[in-house]
Protein backbone atom coordinates (compact mmCIF):
# COMPACT_ATOMS: atom_id res chain seq x y z
CA UNK A 1 0.00 0.00 0.00
CA UNK A 2 1.43 3.35 -0.66
CA UNK A 3 1.03 6.35 1.77
CA UNK A 4 0.91 9.82 0.80
CA UNK A 5 3.89 10.59 2.44
CA UNK A 6 5.51 7.85 0.23
CA UNK A 7 4.44 9.80 -2.80
CA UNK A 8 5.63 13.05 -1.00
CA UNK A 9 9.22 10.88 -0.73
CA UNK A 10 9.18 9.82 -4.35
CA UNK A 11 8.46 13.73 -5.50
CA UNK A 12 11.10 14.83 -2.57
CA UNK A 13 14.06 13.28 -3.88
CA UNK A 14 13.87 14.16 -7.39
CA UNK A 15 13.32 17.68 -6.92
CA UNK A 16 13.60 19.49 -3.46
CA UNK A 17 16.46 17.56 -2.15
CA UNK A 18 18.61 18.81 -4.36
CA UNK A 19 17.05 22.55 -5.45
CA UNK A 20 16.09 23.21 -9.23
CA UNK A 21 18.02 25.40 -10.60
CA UNK A 22 14.35 26.67 -12.01
CA UNK A 23 13.96 27.30 -8.77
CA UNK A 24 17.13 29.22 -8.35
CA UNK A 25 16.58 31.30 -11.27
CA UNK A 26 13.11 32.64 -9.93
CA UNK A 27 14.55 32.87 -6.61
CA UNK A 28 17.82 34.76 -6.90
CA UNK A 29 17.78 35.89 -10.94
CA UNK A 30 14.58 36.73 -12.08
CA UNK A 31 14.44 39.37 -14.31
CA UNK A 32 12.41 39.61 -17.62
CA UNK A 33 14.45 38.94 -20.01
CA UNK A 34 15.22 35.71 -18.66
CA UNK A 35 11.56 35.39 -17.76
CA UNK A 36 11.32 35.49 -21.68
CA UNK A 37 12.94 32.71 -21.99
CA UNK A 38 10.88 30.95 -19.82
CA UNK A 39 7.12 31.56 -21.09
CA UNK A 40 7.31 30.39 -24.45
CA UNK A 41 8.53 27.13 -23.23
CA UNK A 42 6.28 26.85 -20.49
CA UNK A 43 3.25 27.93 -23.03
CA UNK A 44 4.34 24.89 -25.19
CA UNK A 45 4.64 22.63 -21.60
CA UNK A 46 1.17 24.04 -20.64
CA UNK A 47 -0.23 23.17 -24.07
CA UNK A 48 0.40 19.36 -24.07
CA UNK A 49 -0.14 18.40 -20.60
CA UNK A 50 -4.15 18.17 -20.88
CA UNK A 51 -3.32 15.69 -23.41
CA UNK A 52 -1.72 12.95 -21.44
CA UNK A 53 -4.71 12.81 -19.31
CA UNK A 54 -6.08 12.52 -22.23
CA UNK A 55 -4.23 9.24 -23.20
CA UNK A 56 -4.37 8.15 -19.70
CA UNK A 57 -8.76 8.37 -20.12
CA UNK A 58 -8.65 6.32 -22.56
CA UNK A 59 -6.75 3.40 -21.15
CA UNK A 60 -8.80 3.62 -17.75
CA UNK A 61 -11.73 1.60 -16.88
CA UNK A 62 -12.24 3.05 -13.60
CA UNK A 63 -14.88 6.35 -13.47
CA UNK A 64 -13.93 8.21 -10.78
CA UNK A 65 -10.43 8.89 -11.79
CA UNK A 66 -11.46 9.35 -15.38
CA UNK A 67 -14.12 11.99 -14.05
CA UNK A 68 -11.25 13.63 -12.19
CA UNK A 69 -9.09 14.28 -15.32
CA UNK A 70 -12.18 15.38 -17.35
CA UNK A 71 -12.37 17.78 -15.28
CA UNK A 72 -8.66 18.91 -14.59
CA UNK A 73 -8.47 18.62 -18.48
CA UNK A 74 -11.27 21.30 -18.77
CA UNK A 75 -10.18 23.91 -16.16
CA UNK A 76 -6.77 23.72 -18.56
CA UNK A 77 -7.87 23.85 -22.04
CA UNK A 78 -11.72 25.53 -21.24
CA UNK A 79 -12.26 27.39 -18.87
CA UNK A 80 -10.46 28.07 -15.67
CA UNK A 81 -13.13 29.22 -13.46
CA UNK A 82 -10.43 31.48 -11.36
CA UNK A 83 -9.57 34.08 -14.30
CA UNK A 84 -11.84 32.53 -17.36
CA UNK A 85 -9.38 31.68 -19.29
CA UNK A 86 -7.34 28.56 -20.54
CA UNK A 87 -4.00 27.79 -19.21
CA UNK A 88 -2.12 28.38 -22.04
CA UNK A 89 -4.20 31.80 -22.58
CA UNK A 90 -3.26 32.94 -19.53
CA UNK A 91 0.89 32.09 -20.30
CA UNK A 92 0.11 34.41 -23.38
CA UNK A 93 -1.05 37.10 -20.98
CA UNK A 94 2.00 36.59 -19.52
CA UNK A 95 4.28 36.66 -21.83
CA UNK A 96 2.24 40.31 -22.86
CA UNK A 97 3.07 42.21 -19.33
CA UNK A 98 6.85 40.92 -20.48
CA UNK A 99 6.63 42.44 -23.79
CA UNK A 100 5.79 39.71 -26.37
CA UNK A 101 4.03 39.18 -28.83
CA UNK A 102 1.06 36.59 -28.85
CA UNK A 103 2.74 35.14 -31.85
CA UNK A 104 6.36 35.09 -30.11
CA UNK A 105 4.85 33.13 -26.99
CA UNK A 106 2.48 30.69 -29.06
CA UNK A 107 4.54 30.18 -32.32
CA UNK A 108 7.79 29.17 -30.71
CA UNK A 109 10.31 26.58 -31.53
CA UNK A 110 10.57 24.34 -28.13
CA UNK A 111 14.23 23.35 -27.25
CA UNK A 112 15.54 20.24 -27.55
CA UNK A 113 15.34 18.87 -23.87
CA UNK A 114 11.14 19.87 -24.45
CA UNK A 115 10.56 18.26 -27.62
CA UNK A 116 11.85 15.17 -25.77
CA UNK A 117 9.84 15.60 -22.65
CA UNK A 118 6.98 16.19 -24.54
CA UNK A 119 7.29 12.73 -26.15
CA UNK A 120 8.29 11.20 -23.23
CA UNK A 121 4.79 11.98 -21.25
CA UNK A 122 3.19 11.33 -24.70
CA UNK A 123 4.47 7.78 -24.77
CA UNK A 124 4.36 7.31 -21.33
CA UNK A 125 0.78 8.05 -21.21
CA UNK A 126 -0.57 5.84 -23.91
CA UNK A 127 1.64 2.33 -23.48
CA UNK A 128 1.71 2.59 -19.36
CA UNK A 129 -1.26 0.71 -17.47
CA UNK A 130 -3.30 3.70 -16.80
CA UNK A 131 -2.14 4.06 -13.14
CA UNK A 132 1.40 4.40 -13.83
CA UNK A 133 0.73 6.61 -16.78
CA UNK A 134 -1.77 8.70 -14.45
CA UNK A 135 1.09 9.08 -11.90
CA UNK A 136 3.80 10.01 -13.73
CA UNK A 137 1.87 12.82 -15.70
CA UNK A 138 -0.01 14.19 -11.96
CA UNK A 139 2.84 14.18 -10.14
CA UNK A 140 4.05 16.39 -12.15
CA UNK A 141 1.71 19.13 -10.40
CA UNK A 142 3.38 18.41 -6.97
CA UNK A 143 6.22 20.30 -7.81
CA UNK A 144 3.86 22.75 -6.63
CA UNK A 145 2.72 21.02 -3.95
CA UNK A 146 2.66 24.29 -1.14
CA UNK A 147 2.52 21.47 2.02
CA UNK A 148 5.88 20.03 0.39
CA UNK A 149 7.31 22.70 -0.95
CA UNK A 150 7.29 24.54 2.82
CA UNK A 151 9.15 21.74 4.31
CA UNK A 152 12.05 23.06 2.39
CA UNK A 153 11.46 26.09 3.27
CA UNK A 154 9.91 27.36 -0.34
CA UNK A 155 6.63 28.35 -1.62
CA UNK A 156 5.14 27.16 -4.76
CA UNK A 157 7.36 28.03 -7.82
CA UNK A 158 3.86 28.92 -9.44
CA UNK A 159 3.02 31.09 -6.43
CA UNK A 160 2.22 34.46 -7.93
CA UNK A 161 4.19 35.65 -4.64
CA UNK A 162 7.37 34.09 -6.86
CA UNK A 163 6.27 36.69 -9.77
CA UNK A 164 5.59 39.56 -8.63
CA UNK A 165 8.82 40.85 -8.07
CA UNK A 166 9.12 41.38 -12.28
CA UNK A 167 6.58 44.43 -11.49
CA UNK A 168 4.15 43.35 -13.87
CA UNK A 169 0.72 45.01 -13.35
CA UNK A 170 -1.40 42.19 -11.74
CA UNK A 171 -3.62 41.78 -15.11
CA UNK A 172 -0.37 39.87 -16.26
CA UNK A 173 -0.03 37.81 -13.24
CA UNK A 174 -3.44 35.83 -14.01
CA UNK A 175 -2.11 32.57 -14.68
CA UNK A 176 0.26 32.56 -11.26
CA UNK A 177 -2.72 33.73 -9.75
CA UNK A 178 -5.40 30.39 -11.28
CA UNK A 179 -2.08 28.37 -10.22
CA UNK A 180 -2.78 29.41 -6.21
CA UNK A 181 -5.99 28.68 -6.33
CA UNK A 182 -5.87 25.26 -8.01
CA UNK A 183 -2.47 23.54 -7.47
CA UNK A 184 -1.02 24.16 -3.54
CA UNK A 185 -4.29 24.15 -0.87
CA UNK A 186 -5.53 20.99 0.26
CA UNK A 187 -8.16 19.58 -1.95
CA UNK A 188 -6.33 21.21 -5.19
CA UNK A 189 -4.97 18.98 -8.05
CA UNK A 190 -2.22 17.94 -6.32
CA UNK A 191 -3.87 15.97 -3.53
CA UNK A 192 -6.32 14.96 -5.96
CA UNK A 193 -3.35 13.27 -7.33
CA UNK A 194 -2.00 11.78 -4.43
CA UNK A 195 -5.28 10.87 -3.72
CA UNK A 196 -6.20 8.48 -6.47
CA UNK A 197 -2.46 7.08 -6.97
CA UNK A 198 -2.96 6.10 -2.24
CA UNK A 199 -6.37 4.63 -3.54
CA UNK A 200 -5.93 2.85 -6.45
CA UNK A 201 -2.09 1.50 -5.86
CA UNK A 202 -2.83 -1.75 -4.67
CA UNK A 203 0.01 -4.95 -5.29
CA UNK A 204 3.54 -4.58 -3.96
CA UNK A 205 4.08 -4.46 -7.39
CA UNK A 206 2.11 -1.46 -8.79
CA UNK A 207 3.31 0.18 -5.87
CA UNK A 208 6.71 -0.19 -6.51
CA UNK A 209 6.34 1.00 -10.37
CA UNK A 210 3.85 3.93 -9.29
CA UNK A 211 6.50 5.50 -7.37
CA UNK A 212 9.39 4.49 -9.59
CA UNK A 213 7.44 6.72 -12.18
CA UNK A 214 6.93 9.40 -9.83
CA UNK A 215 10.49 9.34 -10.06
CA UNK A 216 11.55 9.20 -13.22
CA UNK A 217 8.82 11.47 -14.60
CA UNK A 218 9.88 14.36 -12.34
CA UNK A 219 13.37 13.72 -13.09
CA UNK A 220 12.57 14.24 -16.43
CA UNK A 221 10.70 17.44 -15.85
CA UNK A 222 14.28 18.63 -13.42
CA UNK A 223 16.35 18.18 -16.62
CA UNK A 224 14.52 20.27 -18.92
CA UNK A 225 13.52 23.24 -16.52
CA UNK A 226 17.25 23.46 -15.41
CA UNK A 227 18.24 23.88 -18.88
CA UNK A 228 15.65 26.55 -19.23
CA UNK A 229 16.66 28.19 -16.07
CA UNK A 230 20.17 28.16 -17.07
CA UNK A 231 19.04 29.98 -20.45
CA UNK A 232 17.20 32.21 -18.26
CA UNK A 233 20.06 33.24 -15.93
CA UNK A 234 22.50 33.93 -18.55
CA UNK A 235 19.67 36.37 -20.47
CA UNK A 236 19.48 38.08 -18.00
CA UNK A 237 22.77 38.76 -17.58
CA UNK A 238 23.56 40.03 -20.62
Amino acid sequence: MITKEAVFRAVADAWWERKPKIVEFVNKHLTVEGARIFTPEHTYFAEHFPRWFGNVIGNCPVLEPRAYMIGNMYVEEVDDPTIHDTHHGSMVTFGAGLGMTREQVLHHVPSIPMRMGIHYWANISRTRPWLEGFAAVGSLELTNHGELASRYGEIALNSRKKWEPLGLDSKYLVHWEAADAADPGEGGHADETVRIIVKYAKTDEECRRVLEGVRESINVFRFIYDNIAERAIAAGKK
